[in-house]
């Protein structure tokens, strides 16, 4: 498998008691992707390396956010171009924070891009992406 490393965030108060998994399985992964609440659970992270890693955050009401970036410079956003331009409120990292509608994909989407990215490293090519600019600091 491509990912090398699992880290779920279970914040308790304001402390995060998450877990780190070195070698995960894919039902390691797929169950701490499905226990994402936007609550105390808002943030799972596959890890190949330093700058190459998946995000997959949220989960309250089925809202999902997830990225790759592959040199930890420029970053990938599944989104569903169906959906409005709006804004969506979700806690990702803890935090509360605005998201474009067109990020929040669905549970099994989720874990399809999940899941692919697992096993080879790369973009499921059935799902859309957009490439986030990177940010230049002058």
């Amino acid at each position: 498998m491509f990912v090398l490393n699992l880290s779920a965030e279970n914040w308790v108060g304001n402390q995060d008691e998450g877990d780190l998994i070195e070698s995960p399985t894919w039902n390691q992964i797929e169950q701490a992707i499905r226990e994402l609440d936007g609550k105390s659970k808002t943030l799972v992270t596959l890890g190949a390396d330093d700058e190459c890693y998946m995000s997959i955050g949220g989960g309250e009401s089925g809202k999902y956010i997830v990225n790759i970036t592959f040199d930890n410079v420029s970053f990938h956003n599944l989104v569903d171009p169906s959906k409005p331009d709006a804004i969506e409120k979700l806690v990702v990292g803890g935090q509360e924070g605005n998201y474009s509608a067109r990020m929040c994909v669905n549970l099994e989407t989720a874990l399809l891009a999940s899941q692919t990215f697992t096993v080879s490293g790369e973009l499921q090519r059935s799902l859309s992406w957009e490439e986030e600019k990177e940010l230049v600091m002058l």
